[in-house]
This record gives C-alpha cells, sequence and structure tokens, in this order.
C-alpha cells in the first residue's frame, strides 16, 4: 500500500496555499503534522497572511489606500503584522467573542454605519477633511467585526471619490465588488468613476473634477453653472425670479416645484433684496449637492447641455 506521506510530499506550495484557504485552522494544524513537507508549507507567513485576508478581509490594503488619500485613521491604521499565524490567531478568537454577543455588535453596527451616512453629509456644509476622516475610522472598525459589508466599500470608494482620488476609490469598490458582486450603489458609483477616467483619459487636467483641492466649485463648474443660470435669468438682473427658478427646476427635474420650495431657495443660499436667488446663491446650492451627490451634479449639466464629465458644452465636447 502506498505511504500517504509520498503523495503529500508532491504537494506544491501553491496547492497547499489553495487547500489551506479552505481549512478551519485546527485542520490546518492536523493536516500539517502528517509530514514535515506540509507543516513547513503551511507554517509560511504567507500561506497566513493570505488566509486572514481571505477570513477577515483586506484590513492593511484598506487603510493604506485611506492614509495615502489623506485621511486621518488615528488608532485605526495599524501596522501589518510581522507574524501572521499569530494575527489570524487574535482575529479568529476576536470573531468568536463577537459572534456571542452578535445582536449587540450588530446595534452597534448599525449605529455606526448611520452615524458615517451623517458626517459624509455633514461634510457638503463645512467641507472639513475631518468628517471624512471620522467616517473612514467607522468604516474601518465595522469591517473588523463585518469584512462582508458591502456598503462599507460603497461609503469608503464615495468618500474617496469625492476627494477627487479616483484611482484610490475604484480599488476600494474593487474589493467590496468581491465581497458583494450585485451591491447596486458599488455598481453605479464604480460606472460613474470609470466613465470619468475613460472620457478624461490621459488629457485629465486639474480642472476637470467639479470641485477644487479646497473644496469649492471648480473654475469650470462655476463656468457652466453661470452660463445656465444666465440662459434662465431672463431679465438679466442677476437674480432668478420664482418663475425664472421654476423653468429651471422644470427643465432639471421634469416637474413643477411647489411655491415654498422656491422661496426657501434664496433663503437657504442666497437671496438679493427682493427674495430671489442669486447666482452666489445658485453656486451655493450646487457646492452642497456636489459634495453630498456629485453623480446628481453630473447629470444636472447633461440636462442642460453640458457634458457631465468634461464640464463643457455638449457642441463643444463633441467636437473636440
Amino acid at each position: 500500500m502506498a505511504n500517504p506521506n509520498k503523495t503529500f510530499d508532491t504537494l506544491t506550495e501553491d496547492l497547499i496555499a489553495i487547500l489551506a484557504s479552505y481549512l478551519e485552522p485546527m485542520d490546518m494544524v492536523h493536516l500539517g503534522a502528517t509530514c514535515k513537507h506540509l507543516s513547513n508549507s503551511i507554517n509560511r507567513q504567507e500561506v497566513w497572511e493570505e488566509k486572514a485576508i481571505d477570513d477577515f478581509g483586506d484590513r492593511f490594503a484598506i487603510t493604506a489606500i485611506l492614509d495615502s488619500a489623506g485621511l486621518d485613521l488615528g488608532d485605526q491604521n495599524k501596522p501589518e503584522p510581522n507574524d501572521w499565524h499569530e494575527y489570524y490567531k487574535e482575529r479568529h478568537l476576536a470573531m468568536a467573542q463577537m459572534n456571542k454577543d452578535s445582536d449587540a455588535q450588530i446595534a452597534k453596527s448599525e449605529k455606526d454605519y448611520e452615524e458615517a451616512q451623517e458626517l459624509l453629509k455633514g461634510f457638503q456644509s463645512t467641507g472639513e477633511i475631518d468628517s471624512l476622516s471620522d467616517a473612514a475610522r467607522l468604516m474601518v472598525g465595522i469591517l473588523d467585526n463585518f469584512p462582508g459589508h458591502a456598503g462599507c466599500y460603497h461609503l469608503l470608494g464615495f468618500a474617496l471619490y469625492v476627494l477627487n482620488e479616483l484611482e484610490d476609490a475604484l480599488s476600494l469598490l474593487e474589493i467590496g465588488s468581491m465581497v458583494d458582486p450585485n451591491y447596486e450603489p458599488i455598481i453605479e458609483l464604480t460606472n460613474e468613476i470609470q466613465r470619468l477616467l475613460d472620457g478624461y483619459g490621459s488629457t485629465m487636467t486639474e480642472g476637470a473634477p467639479l470641485l477644487n483641492s479646497a473644496k469649492e466649485l471648480s473654475v469650470p463648474l462655476k463656468t457652466a453653472l453661470t452660463a445656465i443660470f444666465n440662459n434662465f435669468d431672463k431679465d438679466h438682473d442677476g437674480s432668478l425670479s420664482p418663475a425664472e427658478l421654476s423653468e429651471f427646476v422644470y427643465k432639471t427635474n421634469g416637474s413643477r416645484p411647489p411655491a415654498a420650495f422656491l422661496t426657501q431657495m434664496g433663503l437657504q443660499f442666497g437671496k438679493d433684496a427682493k427674495g430671489y436667488l442669486t447666482l452666489e446663491g445658485f453656486f451655493n446650492f450646487f457646492l452642497e449637492q456636489t459634495l453630498e451627490d456629485p453623480i446628481e451634479t453630473r447629470r444636472d449639466l447633461e440636462k442642460h447641455g453640458w457634458d457631465g464629465d468634461r464640464l463643457v458644452r455638449c457642441d463643444v465636447a463633441r467636437n473636440a
């Protein structure tokens, strides 16, 4: 009868690594005890690193991307472990403890997720990168316990999107798509970013984004918005009367807004002595919208004859 250890000796390290990814830790220990070749192969750092990433998520790649984008992760920004086997055992034990109190952990994660969403919304009014950093810290914390939470990857990708870190945003969204290939928000944001990158190609300039480095409206976007504003300012008085503003909203959304909405626009974003929305107020509205949902701003531009990717009139874009 053939010695089974001889068969194990023929297994390549790559094949053993694949096998290890499907085994529980104790099963790996038992397998390693069968022969010296398997023991040496299974105890390689690369095997435990890959297994840790498979089971608990690629935490250190995620935090490295966020850190390079300028987000302050505080104590969530931890160095990679020197011993991946020990790291795996620690994470395995932590997850086992978490599962014993899963209801409380789920409730905390839901609370943290909602708080992160509010922080991203708060960024629209303050433009403070600290809001994005705080949201990112919460998301990383959730992923420590729930590495399959696709919503976290979407919010992290969105945070980098509004910072115009498009390539890094795609990297995070790609990780999220491996967790849940059918998560619609990730698919939509990935397509939007890829469309932007394809549109810019190798000629992408600093003026192309919606926002500048100070998180204010970029010059090309202000140019587009000024042209749109002037198109609806029929009496050329530098403001949009309720009738003019109503026309703008109708052209943008396809429905007439209530009178209270038209009044509120001027009060909230900037009005003249008559209470009408000024150009500066128009800018303020689009700044708030862009900080919260840049995709919506690009769509709005397209409804008024502008290329949402290149921030130029569509007739110019076609001839470029």
